[in-house]
């Protein structure tokens, strides 16, 4: 299996390198589909591997049943943001928007950013892991400044430094992780950092140390994962993205950040019981969804609005890890793949209505069910998917993690949430009701089409969202399982 790893990590840096070569718009994208094809067919594979014979333990690559879900996630990712991407930007490039030389250094960051992702959940130890989640802030910096625009460089510039702060609180947490291995391991045979031999020997592990190395690492990753109060930088780096991008932020980007909590939350628990991890877990996930209600409330720009649903979701995920029961985590786990595909197609929705209307002022868009029948009915579904309708697969681990909240005995925090999300579900249905009904603005014209590769990106996302609802694979059951056994202490 080490070469498939090796195949996946490779695959994007060629990919990146070779567009960089082109001069034809042709050929870059037909680099990219077939790099982002065999890519997220590759990661599937790997995942498959996991699911068949168990765990992968290849020199400093590990790959368990929690490492297969976010593999599972940045797989749909790359695959239907390229797709989306190469309708996206023929679109921009044609209005003029991005040259040749732009489009070939968008293409070649979008895939450095797609490595950085796959590094995340392969690697086996805790500093390379650090090093994995620092390279995607690097990368889709980059990204999020594409346009170089005032807008764009200052919400780049806002992410770059609220990042590198919450990642320096995070690589503090990691060297004193790093002291408390040494000072349990007297031996000195264990290899340092290793998350496998940290694990091993947590009831080992000095508890203050281990508590202060969690706050820090859970304050940095959680900055990353856009956890309040710590969120700031994420409604202005997701609306100035590129909307393919903007999608592999809120689905991947997130997902990555709150894996590298969660790798941390299993050695907690073996440290000190999981008491400690889980009121804090409780209480940023709580306080994230309570933050995002009034902005989504108010909000005016179609994709800061996204974004701070993103807020809250990540809340609601961070919330059912830290109630910690089988159910919860089941439902955290799951929710991490459904939000992962229903947000991005969100994202890429809202970048092609963007594109047709000229405006992400929600007050000046109106009539999209009119305007654009096919993507206006798509993005009224997905709206609904997003806020927690059934049959929509949302609906099902939103469901899960509230059932878990009143299961578990805390009835008065199921009730919370359950208020919280009436009020976004609110907020989302008014907005909605703008944005695909009411008279079509008259500067709006009726050629703008979205292309067929987008169109394809949209509909699998679509398919995925509703089937994923009404049914669950037997395999993926049993992924999501075995994932909450690691994080609930049991098998590694």
């Amino acid at each position: 299996m080490g070469h498939l790893i090796v195949l996946a990590l490779v695959l994007p840096l060629i990919t990146g390198a070779v567009t960089m070569t082109q001069s034809g718009q042709k050929a870059i994208r037909f680099i990219n589909l077939a790099g982002s094809l065999v890519l997220s067919f590759t990661l599937l594979l790997i995942v498959q591997a996991v699911v068949n014979t168990g765990n992968i333990h290849v020199g400093q690559f590990y790959i368990d049943s929690l490492s297969a879900v976010v593999l599972l996630v940045v797989a749909a990712l790359t695959c239907t943001a390229t797709l989306f991407s190469l309708s996206y930007m023929e679109n921009e490039f044609r209005e003029g928007k991005v040259s040749l030389k732009m489009l070939k250094r968008y293409y070649a960051l979008f895939n450095l950013f797609v490595f950085t992702m796959v590094c995340v959940p392969v690697v086996e130890n805790m500093g390379l892991l650090w090093v994995a989640v620092e390279a995607t802030t690097l990368s889709s910096a980059l990204l999020v400044a594409f346009y170089f625009n005032r807008a764009a460089l200052e919400a780049a510039w806002k992410y770059v430094m609220v990042c590198t702060v919450g990642i320096c609180l995070a690589l503090l947490g990691t060297i004193l992780l790093y002291y408390a291995q040494v000072n349990a391991d007297l031996s000195g045979a264990g290899r340092a950092l290793s998350w496998l031999e940290i694990q091993a020997v947590s009831d080992k592990l000095d508890s203050g140390m281990i508590k202060l190395a969690f706050v820090f690492i859970l304050i940095g990753y959680g900055t990353k994962a856009g956890l309040a109060p710590m969120h700031t930088w994420l409604p202005d780096a997701h609306s100035q993205a590129p909307s393919p991008v903007s999608g592999l932020l809120s689905g991947g980007l997130l997902s990555c950040a709150l894996y590298g909590i969660i790798r941390m939350v299993v050695i907690v628990k073996g440290a000190v019981g999981p008491a400690f991890p889980e009121q804090f877990l409780i209480g940023f996930g709580l306080l994230s969804i309570v933050i995002a209600v009034p902005f989504i409330l108010v909000q005016q720009d179609l994709k800061r609005l996204l974004a701070y649903s993103s807020i809250e979701h990540m809340g609601l995920i961070t919330l059912g890890l830290g109630l910690g029961t089988p159910l919860a985590l089941y439902g955290a786990l799951l929710h991490i793949i459904n939000h992962a595909i229903t947000k991005s197609t969100l994202f890429y929705l809202a970048g092609a209505i963007i594109q047709h209307y000229g405006t992400k002022n929600i007050m000046r868009i109106k009539g999209l069910v009119s305007a654009m029948p096919v993507m206006g009915a798509m993005f009224v579904a997905a709206v609904l998917a997003i806020a927690g309708l059934p049959p929509f697969s949302i609906f099902y681990s939103k469901l899960t993690i509230v059932w878990a909240a009143f299961q578990s005995g805390n009835a008065w925090l199921g009730a919370i949430i359950l208020l919280l999300m009436a009020a976004i579900f609110a907020g989302m249905i008014y907005y909605t009701l703008k944005i695909g009904f009411g008279p079509i603005p008259g500067k709006v014209t009726g050629d703008y089409r979205l292309g067929k590769s987008a169109m394809a990106a949209v509909a699998v996302s679509m398919v995925l969202m509703i089937v994923s609802g009404i049914y669950l694979p037997p395999w993926l059951d049993m992924l999501i399982k075995q994932a909450a056994a690691i994080i609930l202490g049991g098998r590694l």
